[in-house]
């Protein structure tokens, strides 16, 4: 029952580095688009100059 318990404990903590690696990759591309679209933002502002 032990080992049982300890290969949860592994698989969860693997899990939760995948959903941690998961999270960064999409605050990442998160950010790039939120860079993406000051950058238009500040395209259209200027045209509008």
């Amino acid at each position: 029952m032990v080992h049982k318990d300890n290969q949860n404990i592994s698989a969860n903590t693997g899990n939760n580095n995948e959903d941690h690696h998961n999270t960064q990759q999409q605050l990442a591309d998160a950010n790039k688009e939120i860079a993406e679209l000051k950058m238009q933002i500040a395209w259209l502002e200027r045209s509008y100059e």
